[in-house]
């Protein structure tokens, strides 16, 4: 007998309304796995829908990152029974896919509009495009069928060898990883699935948004003495840019309860470091509305990246005609929220063409150049698809770039022209006090990585793994030299490095010294107003545990480095004068050779009468970069953290968790001096 997944409707629903709903969400799913069904979240990604089945253990975990990379060759059954009886009334009905992730094939549906079909099925592989399928009176079951991401094949009928062949499918690039994310490459029904008795589609529906014109952000990029401007004015007044760019919020990013309070902790703390715009990076995803409905709310500019980057893309009609799609559904959807303030059509496509040595590597033709030329024109150029899609959907009239950076740090122009990437800080290992001279007009891109603090680590890796050269602790860095250019840089600047602190100690002076050299740019960036108008460090978040650039790890806690931030942006919004020549001393000394004595100090802790916990801190002798937690660890940040004082001096501090339920009662507090490890170690 045939078993049929029948949908949900909520009871009350039924017995309230004489009338059927226009719109029924499906939502039990099915996936198959080794002949046996299995319960499927939707919305959700194929690698989470394994773990809550328990077929594969945790990927953030250890190295069970490598243990699960055989999901991607696999293919993978999602199946649904229908009940007619539920469904909207009307004289047709439609099942709308918000999201599909992968290569999949689609049965049980008819669609009118042109698609790929074979079979008796429809093909889909873009994973930012809603899509809507006629459901036919007949059908009770609907089957999707992942197929594997056969990019070789895609690149065998392109003809011309690509730089990375994730470019042939429409998938979010870093869920194949990335030098901050793992390979997690995934599949599934990752947005909402719903049937509606209306053919039109949601993408073309609007909000009640209106953007008053007396408070629109407009960009200048005009030619100067010094090269091209990059400036945002508010109010016909330039304004200097704060902030840094975002990635995900999780290796399977859907919009769920969890990664919504990810949303709210991020977005609330960069508010309260002082931010004014993030960066949307063009290798993720287009946001959930609930991110930009967030930055609406909080008065964050939001810079958004077409998803695209550091690759070339073919330019197969079909292809063209998918980014064109992807294009005019995400615009009208996004262009709706008053945060947006500019559309940039990719993340360093022109810089990797021009820069990253590729012709020399795939060994293009001339007139194979000449059609990657075409694409790159076609797809970003200013009278390219993208470029038209937003004049012709974004009602505000919004700016649109080509590319970011305009010139990659290699040329002279990074610092004369539009915004800059600029790298030799890490990339080229250079010291920080390259900074000084090389800002740009508006710095999209820069930083130094830092390692997580312990308390983070202890969660993805084993006991018996905690020390640096663990398989489990290489697996959470992700870039091939990030812990020997951290340790070069801290020999240069603290006088440590891994191999002469222990671990705990080891990742917080990553942070000190992430603070301190990611600190200077910023410095310089807003020292050399009106030169350089803007300053988004790479980056905010991450999206798992690891070391990474990140000024907050993966479970909502400050980096020394976001604390840093949130002096400097403050100082610079009322008090710069004042507060520069504080800056300027501070970074005339090294770390490493300042005097520092051995560190005394008292603690008190009380609690607020709405739970807060708030802890004083008394300096007995000069104090340096004091780091204060609990014990046990309480994810989130205080109010003031890692900070200098003077003997005699105190601070005052409040812990605001970063989940506000959190029993805070049963907690001592620990505390963590840059003078106890110099002290000890006898420097």
């Amino acid at each position: 007998m045939k078993k049929i997944i029948y949908i949900t409707l909520l009871p009350l629903l039924l017995t309230a309304c004489a009338t059927k709903p226009e719109k029924v969400y499906l939502t039990d799913w099915q996936f198959e796995y080794n002949g046996q069904w299995y319960p499927a979240t939707v919305p959700g990604f194929l690698h989470t829908d394994l773990m809550d089945n328990g077929i594969i253990p945790d990927p953030f975990v250890g190295t069970n990152e490598d243990s699960v990379q055989w999901i991607k060759d696999s293919v993978w059954h999602y199946k649904i029974g229908i009940d007619r009886s539920q469904l909207p009334e009307g004289d047709s009905l439609w099942v709308v896919f918000e999201g599909l992730a992968g290569r999949v094939e689609i049965e049980g549906m008819e669609r009118e509009e042109d698609t790929v079909y074979c079979n008796n099925s429809y093909y889909s592989d873009n994973m930012f495009v809603e899509q809507r399928y006629y459901l036919p009176p007949m059908c009770d079951t609907i089957h999707l069928y992942f197929l594997p991401l056969n990019d070789s094949l895609g690149e065998r009928n392109y003809g011309i060898p690509l730089p990375d062949r994730r470019a042939f499918t429409r998938i979010a690039p870093y869920q194949q990883g990335w030098d901050w994310g793992p390979k997690l490459q995934s599949c599934g029904i990752w947005k909402e699935v719903y049937v509606t008795a209306s053919k039109s589609s949601i993408t073309s529906s609007t909000r009640n948004t209106s953007i008053s014109s007396s408070t629109r952000i407009e960009l200048r990029q005009e030619k100067d003495s010094i090269g091209q401007c990059f400036t945002f004015y508010k109010d016909g007044k330039p304004i200097f840019i704060k902030g840094a760019n975002w990635i995900p919020v999780h290796s399977f990013p859907v919009d769920d309860s969890a990664n919504r309070a990810r949303y709210r902790q991020l977005l609330c703390s960069a508010k309260e470091a002082g931010f004014n715009m993030l960066r949307v990076w063009g290798g993720g995803i287009y946001e959930h509305d609930y991110f930009f409905d967030l930055c609406d709310s909080l008065g964050l500019m939001v810079w958004m990246d077409f998803n695209f980057s550091t690759m070339l893309y073919p330019d197969s009609p079909w292809m063209l005609e998918s980014i064109k799609e992807e294009a005019v559904q995400n615009v009208r959807r996004i262009a709706q929220h008053p945060c947006v303030v500019l559309w940039c059509g990719n993340n360093e496509v022109k810089n990797g063409w021009e820069d990253w040595g590729w012709q020399g590597v795939y060994k293009w033709t001339p007139e194979q150049r000449a059609r990657l030329q075409h694409g790159i024109d076609t797809i970003f150029g200013e009278n390219g698809i993208l470029a038209n899609v937003v004049r012709k959907y974004d009602p505000y009239g919004r700016p649109y770039i080509v590319t970011s950076p305009l010139y990659g740090w290699g040329h002279p122009e990074c610092v004369t022209h539009g915004d800059s990437h600029y790298w030799g800080v890490w990339w080229g290992e250079e010291p920080f006090e390259k900074y000084a001279e090389k800002t740009g007009r508006f710095m999209s891109e820069y930083g130094f990585q830092s390692y997580p603090m312990v308390s983070t680590l202890s969660r993805v890796v084993p006991k018996g793994q905690l020390s640096i050269d663990s398989p489990a602790m290489k697996n959470h860095q992700k870039h091939g030299r990030g812990r020997e250019i951290i340790d070069k840089a801290m020999r240069q600047y603290y006088g440590f490095d891994s191999k002469s602190l222990k671990l705990e100690d080891f990742c917080y002076v990553s942070q000190l010294l992430q603070a301190w050299g990611t600190g200077y740019g910023i410095f310089q960036h807003i020292k050399q107003q009106p030169h350089c108008m803007g300053t988004l460090y790479w980056q905010l978040n991450d999206c798992w545990p690891v070391a990474s650039w990140s000024s907050i790890d993966f479970y909502g806690n400050w980096k020394a480095l976001h604390y840093r931030a949130q002096e400097l942006f403050q100082a610079e919004s009322g008090k710069w004068n004042v507060e520069s020549e504080k800056w300027e001393e501070y970074y005339s000394v090294y770390p490493k050779d300042r005097q520092y004595p051995d560190p005394k100090y008292t603690i008190g802790q009380a609690w607020q009468s709405d739970g807060r916990l708030v802890v004083t801190l008394k300096a007995l002798t000069d104090l340096y970069d004091v780091y204060i937690d609990t014990d046990p660890h309480i994810d989130g940040h205080f109010t003031r953290n890692f900070v200098d004082l003077k003997a005699g001096q105190k601070v005052r501090t409040v812990l605001i968790p970063a989940d506000p339920k959190v029993e805070m009662q049963n907690v001592t507090i620990k505390v963590k001096t840059l003078n106890e490890i110099y002290f000890y170690n006898g420097k």
